[in-house]
């Protein structure tokens, strides 16, 4: 069948060619960064979106072939308790007060987060807007991929998985994805992948781990603000590419 091959094709290209081309693109981002590439952001940011919108594509592909229901991937409404409205609510205020304290203060964190991903971080006005958009893409698209599909195909494929090994196998190879980032960084974002996907077994729905994924992204452009952009390239910190935004 069509459908599971592209599935399988998909869960290998997920755990073994995502994480290997995803560094080597982001080393050769900070490759040309140092060579003052004015463009370099940019050229990646839309690489960025086009392979967002080629993941959804092949999940589309794979739940029109396959006659798979839209909610076997968690695409419906959740379920309508007001306890996980109420949770999902504080979750994404508290990403929000989060993003204004590393704005002002947390000057540890912020260079952990340099190190692991200084060279993706927006300077320019324009790559501000892009990777805002790239931040809501990632919710969807990486959502719909590690959470939807992945717990679908773990499900399908090795039948009688607790949730709890669901979550974790999913958080697993969510977290190699960001190998780029350094393994502190792949522990981080394997524990954020478990988290979204502890909110999509508790909701049924891929509606919070969207949103909430999208807001963690989205919260770097409150914490890195185009001041402390500019002085962070100013100080080396951070490679400048093009004009800083005002």
């Amino acid at each position: 069948m069509i459908s599971a091959g592209l599935s399988h094709l998909l869960v290998v290209y997920m755990t073994l060619v995502w994480p290997v081309l995803v560094r080597r693109r982001y080393q050769s981002l900070e490759r040309r960064l140092r060579e003052n590439d004015p463009h370099a952001r940019i050229e990646v940011y839309r690489r960025m979106i086009a392979h967002q919108w080629a993941m959804v594509l092949v999940v589309a592909a794979i739940l029109a072939l396959g006659s798979i229901p839209p909610d076997r991937l968690g695409l419906v409404k959740p379920a309508g308790d007001i306890l996980q409205m109420e949770i999902l609510v504080i979750f994404l205020a508290s990403m929000g007060v989060s993003g204004l304290f590393f704005r002002r203060r947390g000057d540890r964190v912020i260079g952990r987060m340099l190190k692991m991903a200084g060279a993706i971080l927006p300077v320019a006005t324009q790559e501000r807007w892009m990777f805002a958009a790239i931040s809501v893409g990632a919710g969807v698209s990486e959502e719909l991929v590690f959470r939807g599909f992945l717990l679908y195909y773990l499900n399908r494929h090795i039948p009688g998985l607790e949730n709890w090994a669901l979550i974790t196998m999913s958080g697993v190879v969510f977290g190699f994805a960001h190998l780029y980032q350094g393994w502190h960084g792949v522990l981080l974002t394997g524990c954020l992948g478990c988290a979204f996907a502890f909110f999509y077994t508790f909701t049924g729905s891929l509606l919070a781990p969207i949103l909430i994924h999208a807001a963690v992204d989205l919260r770097l452009l409150i914490i890195f603000t185009p001041e402390r952009m500019r002085a962070l390239a100013a100080t080396g910190s951070v490679p400048a590419s093009g004009k800083p935004g005002k």
